[in-house]
């Protein structure tokens, strides 16, 4: 898959099915939008192309309401580049300037880099100023430009996928939630950075990792999680994770994200890892002492190999029942 920045022009990638959107942690919805449209394109004889923005509309629209991130660029590219998906993936800056733009000259735009035959959304999607080119617009400008416009939703448990719902799902320490919808566990990346060195001190080193302060932390608690080392495509070191502020030691004056590897004693300082939220554990609480704390961190460490486990099995099983 090709990714192109703005192309204003510069090229042309012909006649195209498109998706059009944020994509924020190109959850199980966005998927089936892009294996739709994949469908198409090959049906058609064209491009199967997305094309997403950066940042995210309401960072630029609404800042004050805008909302935390599943998923940095480079991570939903990554996704969005899985093999046989897209031909292409057209990244366009979102702006003040494109904010004001109209949904006419928003089609203008696409215009100058592929000829659209159908365009493949969810039942709310609307593009321009104040989401002006909803889809009822869209199939009449369509009849006219050419193109045809089909609308999918995807449901779980009768509630629509979306973003919003993950993000809240995330918030209340429901990771396997999030895990449902996402289709994949929910994965926080970051560069490992030096700490005060207490876990090791207690004989349970950690990493402590330093994300983007945009993107979404599940609540503060315990989790059994995997990590993703430099260089791997898959997570697959066990280990626990706490999100919190520490209260046993009088507290942080902002969150941490401190993951234990089981088994694994490496230097991780300056790598950039990351960790898969698989269950939650507990919740975060003050202990009475460091021998209480360090009692119940031996005690997460065990109930997270037993989690991980059932998890593994699980997976296994339904990989052996996926035709």
């Amino acid at each position: 898959m090709r990714v192109y920045y703005s192309p204003n022009g510069e090229v042309s990638l012909g006649p195209a099915a498109l998706t059009i959107g944020a994509f924020d942690g190109m959850h199980l919805g966005h998927q089936r939008l892009v294996a739709r449209t994949r469908q198409l394109a090959r049906e058609q004889n064209l491009r199967a192309v997305a094309v997403t923005f950066w940042p995210h509309p309401l960072a630029v629209i609404q800042p004050e309401t805008a909302p935390s991130l599943l998923s940095t660029l480079d991570e939903r590219l990554a996704t969005l580049a899985a093999p046989g998906q897209l031909d292409a993936t057209v990244v366009i800056p979102f702006t003040p300037e494109l904010a004001a733009e109209g949904a006419e000259a928003f089609l203008d735009r696409i215009s100058t880099f592929c000829a659209p035959r159908v365009l493949v959304e969810g039942p709310d999607f609307a593009l321009g100023h104040q989401r002006q080119g909803d889809l009822a617009f869209l199939r009449a400008e369509g009849a006219r430009r050419g193109f045809a416009v089909e609308s999918l939703e995807v449901t779980e448990d009768g509630q629509r996928i979306s973003s919003s719902r993950i993000r809240e799902a995330l918030r209340a320490g429901q990771v396997e939630t999030a895990t449902r919808l996402l289709g994949r566990p929910y994965m926080l990346s970051g560069e490992v950075v030096l700490g005060d060195q207490r876990g090791r001190q207690l004989g349970f080193p950690t990493a402590n990792l330093r994300s983007d302060a945009r993107i979404t932390l599940p609540a503060n608690g315990v989790y059994a999680v995997r990590a993703r080392l430099p260089g791997e495509t898959t997570a697959t070191h066990a280990g626990v994770c706490n999100i919190g502020v520490r209260p046993t030691f009088g507290g942080e004056p902002k969150l941490l994200v401190e993951a234990h590897l089981l088994d694994m004693n490496i230097d991780l300082y300056g790598l950039t890892i990351g960790v898969e939220f698989v269950a939650r554990l507990r919740d975060e609480r003050r202990f009475a002492g460091v021998a209480e704390l360090t009692a119940q961190i031996a005690a997460d460490a065990q109930q997270a190999r037993e989690r991980l486990a059932r998890a593994q099995t699980r997976g296994e099983d339904e990989d052996r029942r996926d035709p």
